[in-house]
């Protein structure tokens, strides 16, 4: 076996996830944990109580302070190369072509912490706890939430002495590091009723409950999921990488200044914790570990050891729900044996063809549910235990009359529509009789209006004979008629010969009749009926004649052409002046001046379909341009296929590349604060653009930064008795003083946060003294919990505007009012609240709270589209 092995593996073992030179390319994996989260909260500690942590059982994370940083990029580079395995706690992975084991033994053999299996809890102790004080009141006192942050505040200003400095050290590290769930980690009070005994405390398997969540987090992820940009993992996830660089030593040959993660500057630290040392981090090269893994010539250690080589098995380390893999246990066998491990012994995996396609049916399977639940309901669902033929064989008896009766009666009713169908072929028949006898009296009415005195009489060759008042206008003018069935050449009305030089007549048609009222009879001595007002425009107007307004000049030149006469060359002009514009009147169009939405003030709460008021709101709230129309969807997919290739599109105060964008498009996670901030910018640009003048002023648009640097003095000022003697710092006066128009506006638009995975949308109308919470889920917060969280902007704003000169109605300053409507449309993605909270923003911004109905979950697609394909071609270019 000391031979370089080219072929396959002797037995069966675990394939790949991914094929090989088709795993995914993220950005990175980011941990709940703070790269410098363990040198915080040692630098807060002095000399003698580090040591004193060195030698407890949680002595191994002061050597891991001094290890380098955790890298994302790292991270997302192993986690992309692991083998499909069947066992629930065990994972492993394949770097320089060998296998790598990552179980509950290597991660107590990295951090040093309790890995045993769980004790039972006595039930004499459980019932002594009850009726015990809680511990938590000792150590916090009336505090019911305390973020890690504020503890190591109060450890580094020294406000706690004597045992409860290690104590709160202990149980940061615990809620921080160890442990994370979140990136804003909060004291935990379950933890902190185990620390009242130290014993008991660090007898707790802690490093069996962190393992186990962080495999979890691992194992839950599937292909799909494994190929997005970034993943976020649960758990003490830099074991990850201390137990690669145990096994692959050459990783630390080369090491780089600073974390290639990027997760620190993605989580806003509190500036009197950030570390000291930060500018002397140390973390793993990702280029090095590519090259490495590339070249397949580094020694690996596939499973670490801890003093002595050979793998000693220990009961306390196993699972008693671990499931059996026999490829796992051929694997292990040929480790243990020596065998030549290269890139192709793992085979399978599947391709990004692969995942595409995976990814497209999740989605099409995920519609299908949605529409099935939709439709049906949780109660289309049959029970399990009735037999359906059964069933239906009963049905089908008891109902056997009711459809024999039912057949009768399609029976008569198609009989009653072969009569109906009958009934209304003679109608139609009979009518189209009726309009064959009215063409032929319009045919001969015709014939009559020939004879007029316009036209002449019949003459004996042929011509027409006319008066002399009308010869001249007879002999000279070329007027052409347009006409669809008018007769051609120069034939007269009774195709006997020429009339005039040229004349091509409708019947019936508009201009004959001007000019037989005007010049035939100018002075009224030649009329047929003596009892039509030569004042009149035309003889008899009806509307059947579809004469309009932009017509009369056409009829005025043929007036004046008739009573006042022409030269032959003045003739041959205004005929082809006559031509010109009737044939623009007869193929012109005009343009309706109407709206193509209806307008604002027809939004309300009436009593009308309710298509009608959708449209209406959606043309309050569009983002399209008034008046253009845009193919968004070809634009969206050629934007598509750019953001493949790298690019970055820059605005004024902010910066997003391609990849930010296409997670704004994707919207599988929540949005960023800073993708949210871009979003708000470009609808505060757009709202000054398309509102109108008087509009303009009465809104402003602010971003996260104001609400993160307001909500960060509400502890001060909640302090202070005098509240307008409170003197708010120029980080937030700032945020108003940049807005022009902040004295004179009346509402102020903002997004709102919770849990950093959920946005609201927040409106501060000073007219009606009140905040209104914009949310697209209201289920996930009570009322009460979210007037908790926004009551901090209530009682601040109103100062804050004062500060700033802006003038308030009254010099008794009250809390604003919070109000929730209930009437915006729901969607329980919380990926897509950020999204709903920017367009309940723009929507309320110029339509008020009717205007939200219209952003329901099936328009955010066509919205986002929108707004990426908006946001590249006024930043980058056209599209």
């Amino acid at each position: 076996m000391d031979k370089e092995n080219s072929g396959a593996p002797p037995c069966t073992i675990p394939e790949r996830i991914f094929k090989a030179g088709e795993e995914p390319t993220g950005v990175r994996v980011t941990p709940y944990h703070k790269p410098c989260g363990i040198r915080q909260i040692l630098n807060a500690l002095e000399p003698e109580e580090i040591e004193k942590i060195r030698t407890s059982p949680f002595g191994k994370m002061v050597e891991i302070a001094e290890k380098p940083s955790f890298s994302g990029r790292f991270g997302r580079y192993i986690i992309s190369r692991q083998l499909k395995v069947a066992k629930k706690h065990e994972v492993w992975f394949i770097f320089a072509g060998k296998p790598i084991r990552f179980s509950l033994r290597e991660f107590a053999i990295v951090t040093g912490l309790s890995c045993g299996r769980f004790r039972k809890r006595s039930k004499k102790r459980s019932n002594r706890n009850i009726s015990e004080k809680p511990y938590w009141g000792e150590l916090f006192g009336t505090l019911k939430e305390i973020p890690v942050s504020s503890v190591i505040r109060m450890l580094k200003k020294k406000t706690v002495r004597g045992d409860l400095r290690l104590k709160y050290a202990y149980l940061a590290l615990l809620s921080s590091v160890i442990l994370p769930t979140t990136h804003t980690p909060k004291m935990s009070q379950d933890y902190a009723e185990m620390i009242k005994d130290l014993d008991t405390f660090f007898a707790y398997p802690w490093g069996r409950v962190s393992f186990d969540m962080l495999v979890s987090s691992i194992k839950e992820r599937k292909e799909v999921s494994l190929s997005q940009n970034t993943i976020a993992l649960k758990g003490f996830v830099l074991a990850l990488q201390l137990v690669m660089v145990e096994a692959v030593p050459a990783l630390t040959e080369v090491v780089q200044d600073g974390s290639s993660s990027g997760s620190e500057d993605e989580i806003h630290e509190e500036e009197d914790t950030i570390d000291d040392d930060n500018a002397e981090k140390k973390s793993i090269s990702p280029g090095h570990a590519r090259d490495t893994d590339a070249a397949g010539k580094a020694i690996v250690h596939s499973i670490i050891f801890r003093g002595e080589k050979p793998v000693t098995q220990n009961e306390e380390l196993e699972w008693t729900d671990d499931e059996g893999d026999a490829s796992v246990d051929n694997l292990f066998n040929l480790i243990e044996q020596g065998y030549p491990f290269t890139h192709s012994s793992f085979t399978g995996g599947l391709t990004k063809l692969d995942v595409i396609r995976l990814r497209e049916e999740s989605k099409a399977e995920s519609l299908h549910r949605k529409t099935c639940k939709t439709k049906h309901g949780p109660s289309s669902q049959i029970p399990s235990g009735f037999d359906i033929e059964l069933i239906s064989a009963v049905v089908k008896d008891s109902l056997k009359d009711d459809f024999t009766n039912v057949g009768t009666l399609l029976a008569a009713l198609h009989e009653s529509s072969l009569s109906f169908q009958t009934q209304v072929l003679t109608n139609l028949s009979q009518m189209f009789t009726k309009v064959d006898e009215c063409n032929e009296n319009i045919a001969l009415l015709t014939e009559d209006r020939a004879r007029h005195p316009f036209f002449g009489a019949q003459g004996s060759h042929g011509r027409p004979t006319s008066t002399p008042a009308t010869e001249n206008a007879a002999t000279q003018t070329n007027v052409k008629f347009p006409s669809d069935a008018g007769l051609s050449g120069g034939d007269d009305i009774d195709g006997h010969g020429p009339l005039g030089a040229s004349a091509k007549i409708d019947a019936p048609t508009k201009i004959e009749t001007v000019a037989e009222e005007q010049c035939g009879n100018p002075g009224g001595e030649n009329s047929s009926d003596s009892s039509l007002d030569p004042a009149l425009l035309f003889p008899k107007p009806t509307f059947s004649l579809g004469l309009t307004q932009e017509e009369r000049g056409v009829l005025d030149k043929v007036v004046s052409t008739c009573v006042g006469g022409v030269d032959e060359v003045g003739a041959v002009a205004i005929s082809e002046d006559i031509q010109h514009e009737n044939e623009e009147v007869a193929f012109g169009c005009r343009k309706s001046k109407r709206p193509k939405n209806p307008p604002k003030s027809l939004v309300g709460n009436y009593e009308c379909d309710k298509r009608f008021l959708n449209i209406a709101r959606q043309g309050v709230a569009s983002s399209n341009n008034p008046g253009v129309n845009i193919d968004y969807s070809a634009k969206f997919s050629i934007l598509l296929d750019k953001i493949k290739t790298p690019f970055a599109i820059s605005g004024d105060k902010w910066t997003l590349d391609s990849v930010e964008l296409y997670e704004l498009v994707g919207r599988a996670k929540p949005m960023p604060a800073k993708v949210v901030d871009v979003l708000i910018s470009h609808i505060s640009a757009f709202f000054r653009i398309n509102s109108n003048p008087n509009q303009q002023s009465t809104c402003v648009f602010l971003d996260t930064h104001f609400v993160s640097e307001i909500c960060k003095v509400y502890s001060k000022f909640s302090k202070m008795s005098r509240k307008d003697n409170f003197r708010f710092p120029d980080t937030v006066l700032d945020v108003g003083l940049q807005k022009s128009a902040f004295v004179e506006a009346q509402r102020f638009y903002f997004p709102f946060n919770l849990d950093q995975k959920y946005w609201v949308g927040i409106c501060v109308d000073m007219s009606s003294w009140s905040i209104y919470v914009l949310d697209s889920n209201i289920s996930i917060r009570t009322d009460y919990m979210m007037s908790k969280e926004v009551r901090p902007i209530a009682q601040m704003f109103p100062y804050f505007a004062l500060h700033l000169g802006k003038p308030l109605p009254s010099k008794d300053v009250k809390p604003l009012a919070i109000e929730r409507p209930r009437c915006f449309p729901q969607n329980d993605a919380l990926a897509d609240s950020a999204l709903s909270a920017i367009l309940f923003i723009k929507a309320h911004a110029f339509g008020g709270a009717d205007a939200c109905k219209s952003i329901t979950d099936d328009v955010l697609d066509t919205e986002v589209e929108r707004l990426a394909v908006t946001l590249y071609e006024e930043n980058v270019g056209s599209l």
